[in-house]
C-alpha cells in the first residue's frame, strides 16, 4: 500500500485527530526548538505532509508569521485542513515529486513524514537547495527509525515501504546535504520507546 492511501483511509477512520492528540508534545518541543531571532522577526512556515494541518494552523497564530503552509499528498488531509482552517494554505502536493514546488520559506518543518519517501536524502538536498531561504531552520520529526525498537515492525504491520535508518545515517544526511548546526534529540524515551527522533539544522 502507498503511504498515501494509507493516510486517506486514516482520515476515513478519523485516525487523523488520534495522530494530532499523539503527536502534540512531540510538536510542541519541536517548535519551541525554532531559533528565537527567526520568531521575533516576520517569517514564512512550511509544512512537509502537514495532515489535517493542526501544526499549520497553529503556526498561522504566531504574530510574526505572515504566511503558513502545509502540503500533503493525502488529498483527504488537505480537505479536511481547509475546512479546519481558512487563514492558511494547503496544497495536494506528493512529497516524492515535491520538485515541481517552488516557494521560499524561513522555517520548514516536518513530523513522521520523511522515512516513507522514495528517496529520503534527495528530497531533504531539494528542500535545502530551493525551499529554504538563507539563514532559515528546518527540523524534522520521526518515530520510525532503528534504535527505536517498537517501531521496526510497522513496515510489515502497515504494509508500506519505510526507510529503517539509523540515528547516525539520519545525522549524515543532514550534513551532507548542507546543514550547519545540525542537532538530533530524542523526545519522550520512556522503558520500552526509544521518543521521537528531532533533527534540526540551519542553512548559511
Amino acid at each position: 500500500m502507498k503511504a498515501i492511501n494509507l493516510f486517506n483511509h486514516w482520515v476515513d477512520l478519523g485516525k487523523d485527530e488520534g495522530m494530532e492528540v499523539n503527536h502534540t508534545p512531540s510538536v510542541n518541543h519541536m517548535l519551541h526548538l525554532i531559533p528565537s531571532n527567526i520568531l521575533d522577526s516576520q517569517f514564512s512556515f512550511l509544512d512537509i505532509g502537514c495532515g489535517n494541518g493542526w501544526v499549520v494552523k497553529k503556526m498561522s497564530s504566531f504574530k510574526n508569521c505572515i504566511r503558513s503552509v502545509g502540503v500533503d499528498g493525502a488529498e483527504k488531509m488537505i480537505k479536511k485542513a481547509i475546512l479546519k482552517d481558512e487563514k492558511s494554505e494547503y496544497l495536494v502536493l506528493d512529497i516524492n515529486e515535491i520538485k515541481h514546488y517552488h516557494e521560499d520559506f524561513d522555517i520548514i518543518f516536518s513530523m513522521e513524514v520523511f522515512y516513507y519517501l522514495k528517496n529520503p536524502k534527495k528530497t531533504i538536498q531539494y528542500v535545502f537547495n530551493n525551499l529554504l531561504n538563507k539563514d532559515g531552520f528546518f527540523i524534522m520529526g520521526i518515530d520510525h527509525y532503528l534504535e527505536n525498537k517498537q517501531s521496526l515492525i510497522w513496515p510489515q504491520d502497515l504494509r508500506v515501504h519505510m526507510h529503517t535508518y539509523s540515528i547516525s545515517q539520519w545525522e549524515g544526511i543532514m550534513k551532507a546535504v548542507g546543514f550547519t548546526n545540525v542537532s538530533s534529540f530524542q523526545f519522550g524515551k520512556n522503558k520500552d520507546w526509544a521518543g521521537t527522533l528531532i533533527l534540526s539544522g540551519k542553512k548559511l
